[in-house]
């Protein structure tokens, strides 16, 4: 039977959760096996929901979402430190929930950046971009929720609206016209996911014409503003989605799928 914990070690640990207040030895022997039954239903919960996520595991874990390693994450303190000599489990624990928090600071301000461009990706220059703003906030010691990334990056008009309004006739692409295109360009209807996929990689491609035409300007590099137009061009005429839709038939066809899944769309290289 495990022993429970120290009273003079939850007094410590309230302290630390800012409670400046004294806490009577009455109150600490109190806390002792109230902390004892609210364990016992998390662990029960844990170990619930542990086996209806994964029923054969035999390890309690937390299903509610992924958390970094506790031994990846000790090796590496461990290589860190130069004027102790171990690392307690309590440190790594704070170690990871750091970690998570910066990283999910930094992903909102990617996501952010990304959103601002209306692409369904988090790329590199939207990671730089976090990474500027987040070293700002730091360094102003500002709020650090990731806010603020919108501010610094500039909003840009979508180049999908006038170009998809001359070769579509004046409508926007919407999942019904690319159905209609899939049927048109491959002979086969899209399945839902591959629907989506489809979408996104095209206004994700769109941006990137869009990053390397303003890069492109602000260098003064005319041979990467031509590169850019002719992609521009072909994604205005169609050519883009065509090429895609045409070659993830032809998987399709080879599998002998009576539908173009996600799997023949994410397999084929989008950026040729």
């Amino acid at each position: 039977m495990a022993k429970p914990w120290a009273t003079s070690h939850l007094a410590e640990v309230a302290r630390g959760l800012g409670i400046d207040l004294r806490i009577s030895g009455e109150v600490k022997e109190a806390l002792v096996p109230i902390l004892t039954r609210e364990l016992e239903q998390v662990t029960r919960r844990l170990e619930e929901d542990t086996l209806t996520e994964t029923p054969d595991r035999r390890t309690l874990s937390d299903p509610s979402r992924a958390r970094l390693g506790f031994s990846r994450t000790r090796g590496m303190m461990i290589d860190n430190i130069s004027r102790v000599d171990s690392v307690s489990a309590a440190a790594v624990v704070a170690a990871n929930e750091a970690i998570e928090s910066f990283l999910q600071r930094l992903l909102r301000s990617a996501s952010e950046a990304a959103a601002v461009e209306r692409v369904g990706t988090i790329k590199q220059r939207h990671l730089d971009k976090a990474l500027q703003a987040l070293g700002a906030h730091e360094s102003a010691n500002e709020d650090a929720d990731g806010g603020g990334i919108v501010d610094a990056v500039k909003s840009e008009a979508d180049p999908l609206e006038e170009s998809l309004g001359a070769a579509a006739g004046g409508a926007a692409l919407t999942p019904s016209l690319l159905r209609d295109l899939a049927k048109r360009f491959g002979g086969k209807r899209l399945e839902a996911e591959a629907l989506d996929e489809l979408l996104l990689l095209h206004y994700d491609h769109a941006a990137d014409i869009q990053h390397e035409l303003q890069e492109g300007v602000l260098g003064g590099n005319a041979q990467v503003i031509l590169d850019s137009m002719e992609r521009f061009q072909t994604l205005m005429m169609l050519g883009w989605l065509r090429r895609m839709l045409v070659e993830a038939a032809k998987r399709c066809e080879v599998e002998g799928a009576p539908m173009i899944g996600l799997r023949h769309i994410v397999e084929i290289d989008p950026w040729n």
